[in-house]
């Protein structure tokens, strides 16, 4: 099930206006802990639009909420794989991120970065 989910949010990156050959996919599957309410998990990821613009290299971010399964999809594009893994390691550092992460289900958090070799467009 997080293989197909993780399939499912790279293509919605991969549609992006934003992503260009050589770009970086951050793309992580979770949930969050049962007793967030809905309304406090959409806030959650209002305030990490703020947190991740501040890192080198960020270029877009969208997320992706499946009814079907209860979780989430976060896709970041970053310009290169060197500013994404620099960004991953800062964010955990950071305590704002850190309260936003504290709501989230670790055990069904699913986190890799991809690069574009291929597809097509219309």
């Amino acid at each position: 099930m997080k293989v197909k989910t993780l399939l499912i949010g790279g293509l919605f990156m991969l549609g992006s206006n934003a992503a260009k050959a050589g770009d970086v996919f951050e793309i992580v599957s979770f949930k969050f802990k049962e007793n967030v309410s809905m309304e406090d998990q959409k806030k959650a990821l209002e305030k990490l639009n703020t947190c991740v613009k501040k890192y080198e290299g960020f270029k877009s971010r969208e997320y992706y909420f499946s009814k079907e399964s209860n979780s989430w999809i976060d896709s970041v594009v970053w310009t290169s794989s060197e500013d994404a893994k620099k960004a991953a390691e800062q964010i955990m550092k950071d305590p704002e991120t850190g309260k936003i992460f504290s709501l989230m289900d670790d055990k069904s958090m699913v986190f890799s970065h991809y690069e574009r070799v291929g597809g097509t467009r219309k």
